[in-house]
């Protein structure tokens, strides 16, 4: 086991946030944590990489090195490329020799090698992205934490990432938790998905998805069928008002995938 989370509960105040979330991860394997806007996703994941403190609960993380991946891409724009990454290495490695094969390394995993004089400012989003990925993966993370990494590209950007992290989780057998609001992205990333309600957020049921990431597409019956079963959750706990005219139609026709079910509230 890498990570494990035993009834973690968080208030701001007299406002609960997070009731009782409880999941364990193991090596190679992403947990998804999917849910609405404002369900404590971020919370959550900011309490996982000890930035944010727990009012109740039990961590227990065997990981030797964990890495954050944010929203936003978080590269210092007066350094290059190349420069941002050596910034988190310095601590680590001493030898420049050493630094400079690290960089070389996870800026080719990420396709990005001769963009390592460029500044952000001179690389397209998705580009940057991948920079923060190639940052991420320098310290040779054992856990990677990531914050809706994809939220402000476009679509098929998108999938570009997720193939890529897909194929680096399964090269170097990572732990990953992975926080999202989009049920396309959680069922081709996710291994688990964690289903979160919000007031106060919590998990309200998991899915195991056993399908091979490199055998996943969205056009598929299986994924399709997991992918409605999802977007059923995530309307019915938006609240009819707030709900997508698809996802409307999906509440009136009572859709039900319960033989996917692994665990549910009573």
């Amino acid at each position: 086991m890498l990570y494990q989370a035993e009834n973690l509960s968080k208030q701001f105040g007299s406002e609960q946030i997070l009731k009782d979330i409880s999941f364990k991860l193991e090596k190679g394997e992403i947990v998804s944590f999917l849910g609405p806007s404002g369900c404590g996703k971020s919370t959550l994941l900011r309490i996982l990489a000890g930035l944010e403190d727990y009012d109740s609960g039990k961590i227990i993380n065997n990981a030797s090195h964990t890495a954050f991946i944010f929203q936003e891409d978080r590269l210092l724009p007066w350094l290059n490329l190349r420069d941002n990454i050596e910034l988190v290495l310095k601590d680590q490695l001493k030898d420049q020799k050493k630094i400079e094969r690290k960089i070389a390394d996870v800026l080719g995993a990420v396709n990005l090698a001769k963009y390592n004089n460029y500044l952000p400012k001179e690389l397209s989003g998705g580009m940057k992205q991948r920079g923060a990925i190639a940052r991420a993966l320098a310290i040779e993370p054992e856990l990677l934490l990531m914050d809706e990494p994809f939220a402000n590209l476009d679509f098929p950007l998108r999938l570009d990432l997720i193939r890529l992290l897909s194929r680096i989780f399964a090269k170097k057998r990572m732990g990953g938790v992975f926080v999202t609001h989009d049920s396309r992205e959680a069922v081709l990333l996710g291994d688990k998905i964690m289903i979160m309600q919000d007031n106060p957020g919590r998990i309200e049921s998991s899915i195991e998805i056993t399908i091979p990431k490199e055998e996943r597409y969205l056009e598929s019956e299986e994924i399709s069928q997991y992918n409605k079963l999802l977007n059923h959750y995530l309307c019915r706990n938006m609240g009819k008002e707030h709900m997508h005219q698809s996802c409307r139609m999906l509440d009136n026709m009572n859709f039900s995938c319960e033989s996917l079910i692994l665990d549910k509230e009573n």
